[in-house]
This record gives C-alpha cells, structure tokens and sequence, in this order.
C-alpha cells in the first residue's frame, strides 16, 4: 500500500474509533437504576476505551487488535457494567480479522474468539442471570462482519488477480506489438541487403570493367549503361522500401521469383559473371513466399560469387522441382569466396539466407568447397 493510502486509511480508522468511543458514551448511563448492574467507575471508562480506540491501529495487527478488543469486552461483560456502543468495535476488529488475514488464518481466529464469547456469555447465564437471547446476539455482533470480512477479502484479491491479469496482457500485447516490429525490420533489413546491395555490387564491378577497358568504346558504354540500369534497379527498390516503413501498406510493386532467374543470370552474365543454370524436376507454382525467397537465395549466392569469386569464377544453379520439397545449389570455382570468409563470422548475406531457409522450415548449408569455390545449397519444404 502507498504512503498516502496508508496515512488516508489510518485517518479513516482514527475517525471511526473516535465516534465509537464517543458513541459509547453518550450512550452508558453511568449510574443505572437496574440494580443488577455496576455503576460505570473509572476501570469501565478504561475497558470502553479498550473495545473502541485500538481499532485505530486494526489493519496494522488485526489479530492482535481483536485480542485486546474481545478480551476488554469479556471483561466488561463479567463484571456486569451497563451494555454500550463500544461493543461495536469488537465488530469492526472481527470484520478486520476477516478481511485482511488469509483465509485459514481468519477463520481459526475469528471461530476462536467467537468460540470463547460465546462460552463466557453462557457461562453468564448461569451465574449472572445474563439473558439468554444475548447468545444470539452476539453470535450476530461477531458471525455477520467475520463473514462481510472473508467476502472483502476474496473481492480484494479477485480484484488484484485482475488487475495483474490486465497488466500482464498489456505487457505481453506491449512484447508481441515490439516483436512484430523487430521481425519486420529484420525483413525489410534483409530486403535491402540482398536486393540493394547485389544492385551496387553490380554498379562496382561493371565501374571496375569500365575503367579496365577505357580503349575500347563499345565496352565502356555496355559496362557504362549496364551500372546505369543497376542502379535505377537499386533506387527503385529503396523507394518501395522506404515507403513500406513510411506507410505500412502492402507493397504495390511486384516482386520476383524462380520464374525471373533466367534474368538474374543474363544480368550476371552481363556482370561478367559466367552462370550455367540447370532446372530439375517438374516445374510448377509455388506459394508466394517460398517464390521469392528461393529466388533472394539464389540472388545473394551469385551476388557473393560475383564478389568475391574472382576473375574467370563460373557459377552453377541447380534448382530441382520434387513432389516434397525444392532443393536450390550453387556452386562456383572462384578463389575468393573461400579465402574472404575462412575463419570469419558468416555476413549479412549469409544470415539472411539462413533465415530465408528457417521461416519456410527449410534447411541451408553454405562453405567452401573442397579444393576451391564455394556451395551453398538450400531444401525448401513445398506444402501438398
């Protein structure tokens, strides 16, 4: 409980043993004309104020405030001082004792205390001439809030289990709302590795074969104009990229897939790249997803390739068609995939192949090859 709950709850509790007390009495006729009863001396005034003030302190120790209540009662009772208002806070310390202690707890202490009033009242209607209806009553005065208490407690905790029921939902609406994010940034930050950068490797290497045949026009301007068109490729999909994360709207433009591989090789060719591309099995449609990622494994392989499998490197593409599964390998004999990745950590390219292969609960492998080059081979499950 906060500070200020705290101190506005014992404020209440303050007022609440102030007005019993003054209520008791205004109510006791400290001289009674029934001569069976004691006239109200100082030690009564005592256990008055004993049965109504401790409740100011009854959330802090319950139990033992309904102790000293029901013990000051009993005790005011046996000695046969005239009846008042101040029983009342023995019903407040009951009430307490039900509603802020467990509930095997609450019920052994509060069936205790009843228990021995109980028997001490009876114990009054044999040597006191107590009447007997005061067994009912104060089987009431105690078993009514004893039981409002055990029902607070349970809308208490029932109300806390709820509370923390809808902070628990929140935080995990809060965790799966920051995991949609995280897993779409992840997307569009592989999307822009492997369609953006295999478009400026492209741009690079044909810059490079531009600058390596300078006397010969024709093949500057193919070398020029293919980097032109890589590029316009590379800003094409930054924009559809960027507008994806301004707008959150399906992408409009169309994606690739197997069916644009031929492409992708003319365009390695172009690169300088020389590919042998072999199709397998029967060739029929995919699903969307498994389409375009088959074709961005297959982009990034020949994209490294053509990186850093250095002059004269040739690439092949297998892509087998079954009735369970599409399996993807390329294979090239460059030098420079094995020597550039030996012994480091796998790349962006790699890591995005590798989750490409995992979200369609497929499989991938990438290395060098024995004796040169490098493979990367890839099993896509396809659904019946």
């Amino acid at each position: 409980m906060r500070l200020e709950d705290r101190r506005r709850a014992l404020l209440i509790d303050t007022l609440l043993a102030a007005a019993v007390f003054g209520l008791a009495l205004a109510t006791t006729n400290p001289l009674p004309s029934d001569g069976t009863l004691r006239a109200l001396e100082p030690f009564g005034y005592v256990l008055i104020g004993m049965q109504s003030l401790p409740i100011i302190w009854r959330r802090r120790n319950p139990a033992a405030i309904l102790i000293i209540v029901s013990a000051a009662f009993m005790i005011d009772r046996g000695l046969n001082y005239p009846s008042n208002w101040a029983a009342a806070g023995l019903a407040f310390a009951i009430y307490t004792v039900g509603a802020e202690l467990q509930p095997r707890r609450s019920l052994l202490i509060g069936g205790l205390t009843i228990a021995l009033v109980i028997g001490w009242t009876v114990v009054g209607i044999f040597v006191y001439d107590v009447p007997a209806e005061s067994v009912a009553a104060e089987l009431a005065l105690l078993g009514f809030p004893l039981i409002l208490g055990r029902e607070a407690f349970q809308r208490e905790h029932a109300m806390v289990a709820l509370e923390a029921r809808a902070i628990r939902a929140e935080h995990e609406r809060e965790q799966r709302a920051a995991d949609a994010v995280f897993t779409e940034r992840v997307r569009i930050a592989r999307e822009l590795h492997d369609v953006v950068a295999h478009e400026i490797t492209v741009m690079t290497i044909q810059s490079g074969a531009a600058l390596r045949v300078l006397d010969d026009r024709d093949k500057v301007a193919a070398a020029i104009a293919a980097a032109e068109s890589a590029g316009h490729r590379a800003l094409t999909e930054m924009r559809r990229l960027l507008g994806m994360l301004r707008t959150q709207t399906p992408d409009p433009l169309p994606q690739p897939g197997l069916n644009s591989v031929g492409s992708l090789v003319a365009q390695m060719e172009r690169a300088g790249l020389s590919v042998d591309l072999n199709v397998g099995g029967k060739v029929r449609e995919l699903p969307t997803g498994i389409d375009l990622n088959a074709y961005r494994i297959i982009q990034e392989s020949l994209t490294n390739t053509l990186k850093h499998g250095g002059p004269g490197a040739r690439a092949q593409v297998d892509l087998i068609y079954d009735d369970t599964a599409l399996t993807i390998q390329v294979r090239d004999d460059g030098r420079g995939a094995s020597e550039a990745l030996a012994g480091t950590k796998p790349g962006q390219g790699l890591i995005g192949m590798q989750e490409r292969a995992t979200i369609l609960d497929g499989s991938l492998e990438a290395g060098p090859r024995p004796g040169g080059g490098f493979r990367v081979s890839a099993k896509i499950p396809i659904p019946a």
